[in-house]
């Protein structure tokens, strides 16, 4: 972006005349309607002077005019008007992500304008300074680079047909983003580098270039980003998730010496006074509809044996309404409630979880492993690859990285044991039309909890699995409406409350590890499954 401001030539060439070139590429190639992935970014608006509509101090999204104030800026606006009339006339299948600043980027610093959002905390912890021509305490939009190229992969593997639906001709969507300082992203690095390390960080100056400063200072930093949450894009991280993720992926960029905070994590709870531990339960998916319903629930207790109080960790992708369930949580109950905004997807979030279980309370009591997704009704000779690999990515594989590792915290811990409650699906035994990722997915899950029932009777690991019908979520919303039937109707159905399914997962996990429920049905007793299919 930088060198784009400073060689308008080149930003021509690579930014605009790049951009048709491969469009053009792309147009008679041999596939038809190819995808086609354009990194597209921010600086398509403009905002600092007094005619502008746009300010700072104004949420923006992909309904906002494009205004860019910089030649950077107009090319990629320009390249996203192409993308969108090449798709429109079904040239390609184009999609756009605008990308806000990354953080942290690695390797060695680029040109751009705001590459000291970077900076602030990659040369300290490469031990060199970092030299900021912008104020501390100016906010700008940024994401992590991990959330980067997922947005990306993302944006390739929406299924033309789901892509079509949310984007229309307008091809082009900010990419999550959160809003910070370089001041709370130094704050964020200190809390993760361990105290003894602090001298080992590279100093922080802060050379103010008033113009760049008011520049970057007039950029609006809170954007709103419904339609690529719509496509499956997660919500980012806060700035100390960013700052772990940057140590976690390149190791060798940090100077020799410094280590992580371990205290980083939440404060552990003291036990309660009676000396016994908490009875510690994982819910997946817990932000929302039966996940919630179910950490509420027991976070309430009357199911733990020999503990004192409870502690409910919950974990899904967006961060605020994971804080919104904890601040619940804690209204409600005497319970503690620890969030951990994670996607499950990928293992190594999962790991990072299961430490953070590890470290904080040592055990693991109960799993309920909630998280799953579904995609619009499509028959099996136009199911997408990409719909069928989200589903069982989320549904099935991740259920079992984190069955794994609740298996293994019970195994080693002491006293040894726990429960995993597999959230199932009545449609692994009475399919509807058109589901067959779905179907697939939870019937694997009953699989998957056999097997493990089995294995676990020699380390006193009990599994069950509960399979919902109908019960009132957002996923079931169009239930109420109509549902496609085995005959080819479309009928509405009764739904079954919260409450009620929350309740059959405390019965369960009431339950001592001599007893389980391996299969449960729980279903809203009117609905057409008896006799279905």
């Amino acid at each position: 972006s930088g060198t784009g401001e400073a060689d308008f030539d080149l930003a021509m060439d690579v930014n605009l005349h790049g951009t048709l070139n491969l469009l053009q590429a792309a147009r008679r190639s041999d596939s038809p309607r190819p995808k086609f992935i354009l990194a597209s970014a921010g600086a398509t608006l403009g905002s600092g002077s007094p005619t502008d509509y746009v300010t700072k101090d104004d949420i923006v999204g992909d309904s906002t005019r494009a205004t860019p104030h910089t030649t950077y800026g107009m090319t990629k606006a320009c390249a996203e008007l192409l993308m969108s009339d090449f798709s429109r006339r079904g040239f390609v299948d184009g999609r756009a992500c605008r990308l806000p600043t990354v953080v942290v980027r690695a390797g060695e610093p680029n040109a751009a304008t705001t590459g000291c959002f970077s900076a602030v905390i990659r040369e300290p912890l490469a031990g060199v300074v970092a030299i900021s021509p912008i104020a501390a305490d100016v906010k700008h939009a940024v994401t992590g680079h991990r959330h980067a190229v997922d947005a990306l992969l993302t944006m390739h593997e929406v299924a033309a047909s789901h892509a079509d639906e949310v984007l229309g001709f307008d091809r082009s969507v900010f990419v999550p983003s959160i809003d910070v300082t370089l001041g709370e992203l130094t704050n964020a690095l200190h809390r993760v580098i361990g105290p003894s390390s602090h001298s080992k960080l590279g100093p922080i100056r802060y050379e103010v270039d008033e113009e760049v400063s008011a520049a970057v200072g007039s950029f609006p930093a809170r954007i709103k980003a419904d339609r690529a949450l719509a496509l499956g894009m997660s919500a980012p991280l806060d700035a100390e998730s960013l700052v772990r993720q940057y140590c976690a992926d390149f190791p060798a960029a940090l100077a020799a010496g410094v280590q992580l905070h371990a205290e980083s994590l939440p404060e552990a709870g003291e036990l309660p006074s009676d000396g016994r531990k908490k009875a510690v339960v994982l819910i997946t998916g817990g932000g929302t509809g039966i996940g919630r319903a179910v950490a509420e629930r027991l976070a309430k207790g009357g199911w733990q044996h020999d503990a004192a109080d409870v502690a409910v960790v919950i974990t899904g992708r967006r961060k605020e309404v994971l804080e919104e369930a904890a601040e619940a949580i804690r209204a409600e109950s005497s319970a503690e409630a620890l969030t951990f905004p994670a996607d499950l997807t990928r293992e190594r979030e999962v790991d990072a979880l299961f430490s953070t279980i590890k470290q904080r309370y040592g055990r693991l009591d109960v799993c309920f492993n909630n998280a799953g997704v579904n995609v619009p009704p499509t028959m099996f000779d136009e199911l997408d690859v990409s719909d069928w690999k989200k589903v069982v990515d989320t549904n099935l594989t991740a259920a079992f990285h984190v069955a794994r590792e609740s298996y293994r915290l019970m195994k080693s811990q002491s006293p040894q044991g726990g429960r995993i409650i597999n959230n199932g699906s009545i449609s692994a035994d009475r399919p509807r039309p058109g589901s067959a990722a779905y179907t697939a997915s939870k019937h694997a899950i009953t699989g998957l909890t056999k097997s493990i029932a089995l294995d676990g009777r020699a380390d006193n690991v009990a599994c069950g699995q509960i399979d919902y019908g109908n019960v009132v979520s957002a996923i079931s919303a169009q239930m109420a409406v109509g549902m496609p039937q085995a005959d080819g109707s479309i009928k509405p159905e009764p739904r079954m409350g919260q409450p009620d399914a929350a309740n059959a997962v405390h019965y369960m996990a009431s339950l001592p590890l001599s007893a389980n429920v391996l299969q449960m049905t729980v279903m809203a007793t009117t609905m057409p499954f008896v006799g279905r299919g």
